[in-house]
């Protein structure tokens, strides 16, 4: 499974760097191409665009020059206005489509305009003689052409020439073109493909016709935007885009001051780019393909000899060191080479712990062993105390007491059931106590001669209090007199340097439910932590004890289903009490 995952590892990693190396290559080409093919495109198109505007230029070169050749052959017939009807009547010059759509002669002697057309196709007379181009033309030797004028459903746009006789200014002939129906409009800008749309602007920004594409009145409309950019431009030629649309702007038509705008849609425009484009993502999309594969040929490859080698480990089934066989391709045989070394390195490292660890068990036993002589020690010591005591007392009396006799005998029984029960305890027999209805007034009774025998080195206040009525209780004697006993000695033990100043008071609570022995003392007390290791085996804060008397005394009160609680202050003194549950007779 550990092997299948880091194969899995090896895969994606190999795949995704030799993706991403491939993809940065081809990215890298593909934007070269991208540039390459765009910088083409716009030469292409910039030639075809000057090509388009160069042929309508010459349309539109033949046409104007054609109705300015007409006009200037009526300057004959000035002097005679009949005559110069009848020659513009013979020309054609008011035919709509091929003319104009209105003509003027104006005398400038005479400052009087003579109209050659119905007033329905007339603009005002002040119009005309405000307008720029027809005051150029007074003044100058050329024609000029004036800006667009509104005429009903159609608009006009004037052509002024100018009249001279020898050197004299005469007048200026008018003629209003329809920018509708005449064919210097509707025939200059047929040369644009359909997915080009171009425009003729006169001077003043306005246009004048668009080429004849099949669109919508709607896609015909230009920004004014877009107008403003073209006219700004200060070169003769020059191309632009918007996030839609390329534009290129002929400013110089040669002819007169009209110019062509030739719109483009960047998607005709940029189509051999987005071709290239598409071309790279399906050369991407094979690469990703090709980079799955790979890699998952080299992570095989990679991973073939730790496959091989779990399998070796996996077959064999001996505890002791595998030694596996060096064999098959370089890299198993240098697996199996370092493997085999560090598995012989390994069985040695465990064989010296192993010898290691048995040392330390040894001694461990060793330390356990005289833990466990020191406990029995130290808990044969109390009942030898009343013995001792009963003795002496005796020997001081020279007679003969059998009370005395009688509790030191029972004394040295208890010490006797007191070995067979720490080491039925260390056995971890739970069955180790003898449990029985103690009176608990002869317990207390022999309670007192043990706080007696054990407070004689000491000057201590001890004392036992008891209450009036006390029950029986079902429980160990020689467990609750050895649990009463360590607790007193330790009391006694924390309260020898007060003297005469030291309390160890015992008291007995019998309530409903429970028994309860309260053992209180004003000695050095305990912190919290001392507190929290009460009851662990070998635990003491004594020069001279073992830790053993505490732990067996929370061993009994466990088996008795009882608890200790423990009340301590450093430096005023401990209260212990001890909870022993009251209970019928077992069976």
């Amino acid at each position: 499974m550990e092997t299948k995952k880091m194969m899995r590892s090896y895969f994606f990693q190999i795949t995704a760097v030799l993706f991403i190396l491939i993809c940065l290559v081809i990215s890298a080409l593909a934007f070269t191409a991208d540039r390459v093919t765009i910088s083409r495109v716009e030469q292409q198109t910039e030639k075809q665009s000057e090509k388009s505007v160069e042929v309508s230029s010459n349309a539109l070169r033949d046409s104007i020059g054609n109705l300015h050749e007409k006009t200037m052959g009526l300057q004959l017939n000035v002097t005679n206005m009949k005559s110069l009807e009848r020659a513009i009547r013979d020309t054609n010059l008011l035919d709509i489509d091929t003319g104009f759509k209105s003509f003027f002669y104006y005398d400038r002697k005479t400052d009087k305009i003579t109209w050659f057309s119905s007033e329905d196709r007339r603009i005002p007379e002040a119009s005309v003689r405000r307008d720029d181009a027809f005051l150029q033309a007074l003044t100058s030797t050329d024609f000029h052409m004036s800006k667009r004028y509104k005429l009903d459903s159609d608009y006009l746009s004037y052509m002024y020439v100018p009249v001279r006789n020898g050197n004299e200014r005469v007048g200026v002939f008018g003629g209003g073109l329809s920018l509708m129906n005449s064919v210097v409009f509707r025939n200059s800008l047929e040369s644009f493909d359909d997915d080009t749309m171009a425009y003729l602007f006169n001077s003043q920004g306005e246009p004048l016709a668009t080429s004849r594409n099949l669109v919508t009145d709607q896609e015909r409309v230009l920004s004014q935007s877009v107008v403003d950019r073209a006219f700004q431009s200060t070169k003769p030629y020059e191309i632009f885009s918007t996030n839609k649309d390329m534009y290129y702007f002929a400013r110089d038509l040669k002819v007169t001051d009209w110019k062509i705008l030739v719109r483009t849609p960047r998607s005709v425009f940029y189509e051999p780019v987005y071709t290239t484009r598409q071309q790279y993502l399906v050369i991407a999309a094979l690469t990703l393909v090709l980079s799955l594969i790979v890699g998952y040929l080299m992570s095989r490859q990679l991973t073939a000899p730790l496959l091989e080698l779990v399998q070796k480990i996996e077959k064999s089934t001996t505890p002791q060191p595998i030694t596996l066989e060096r064999s098959g391709s370089n890299e198993i045989k240098t697996l199996v080479s370092a493997y085999n070394e560090y598995a012989q390195r390994m069985e040695h490292a465990r064989l010296e712990q192993l010898s290691q660890q048995q040392v330390i068990l040894h001694q461990e036993k060793l330390a356990s062993l005289g833990q466990l002589a020191a406990g029995i020690a130290h808990e044969i010591r109390n009942p030898l105390t009343p013995v001792k005591m009963a003795l002496q007392l005796l020997s001081e009396e020279k007679q003969n007491n059998p009370d005395m006799m009688q509790i030191a005998l029972s004394e040295l029984d208890r010490a006797n059931q007191l070995i067979q029960t720490m080491l039925d305890l260390s056995k971890n027999d739970s069955t180790a106590l003898e449990m029985i209805q103690i009176d608990m007034k002869k317990l207390m009774e022999k309670l007192t001669f043990i706080l007696e025998s054990k407070s004689h080195p000491y000057e201590a206040d001890c004392k036992i209090y008891t209450p009036a009525h006390m029950p029986s209780l079902y429980a160990s004697e020689n467990g609750l007199l050895q649990v009463l006993s360590n607790c007193i000695g330790n009391a006694l033990d924390a309260v020898e340097s007060k003297g005469i100043d030291g309390i160890c008071h015992v008291h007995l609570h019998v309530y409903p439910d429970q028994f309860v022995f309260i053992i209180q003392d004003n000695g050095v007390g305990m912190d919290a932590e001392q507190i929290s290791l009460i009851g662990q085996a070998f635990n003491t804060s004594k020069i001279n004890g073992n830790g053993l008397g505490l732990f067996m005394s929370s061993q009994i009160v466990r088996q008795h289903n009882g608890r200790i609680e423990v009340d301590s202050k450093v430096g005023v003194g401990t209260t212990v009490q001890l909870f022993f549950p009251r209970r019928g007779e077992q069976a």
